[in-house]
């Protein structure tokens, strides 16, 4: 008699809900890290160069100066993405809807996201596709990614399932508005 093996199906990264997700980190698993769950994956954001640092810094300043009556500026904090499977991010910078105390009891999630930004060095790659695609599938309507490798603002509009329509790199010296203030031109640079 032969012994017959078959052969071990291909091993698969294990998917999280956002429940499991929500629970791990009420257990204090994620302590002191700033973890995101795109995709059913719980991902690791790394150390932040001085260079990513500075140019949120900069995002923020600049955000504060202009929007500060006209939406709320969120820097580093998580927003609840609603389409299957859920998400949690934590976008370098969110311009949210107003009023600001709804955050104080509630996620803010992607329905109340007016603008997301994402500055990019090492996570160019994955802010590029995976979070591009949460962000479109979510209806997010303008998604922007700085990248400081080369010093380009990728501008992103009219998502369409996990996909924008619209795109557009602005170079130094050249400026942009936001969807929802178009009044407002924004030196990034």
């Amino acid at each position: 008699m032969t012994l017959q093996l078959e052969r071990p199906a291909e091993l698969q990264p294990r998917r999280f809900t956002f429940a499991e997700f929500e629970q791990m980190s009420d257990l204090g698993l994620f302590a002191d890290q700033h973890v995101e769950l795109l995709n059913g994956e719980i991902l690791v954001k790394g150390l932040q160069s001085t260079e990513h640092a500075f140019a949120i810094q900069n995002l923020s300043d600049l955000f504060h100066s202009s929007f500060a009556m006209g939406a709320v500026i969120r820097t580093q904090l998580p927003i609840v993405l609603d389409s299957p499977p859920p998400d949690f991010v934590e976008p370098d910078l969110a311009l949210l809807k107003l009023p600001k105390i709804q955050y104080k009891t509630r996620a803010a999630t992607s329905s109340d996201a007016l603008l997301v930004v994402e500055v990019s060095d090492s996570t160019l790659e994955r802010d590029q596709n995976v979070k591009l695609q949460a962000y479109a599938r979510n209806g997010i309507a303008e998604y922007w990614i700085l990248n400081v490798h080369t010093n380009q603002l990728e501008v992103y509009r009219e998502p369409s399932e996990s996909e924008y329509l619209f795109v557009r790199k602005y170079k130094v010296g050249q400026s942009v508005a936001p969807l929802e203030f178009p009044e407002v031109l924004l030196e990034w640079w």
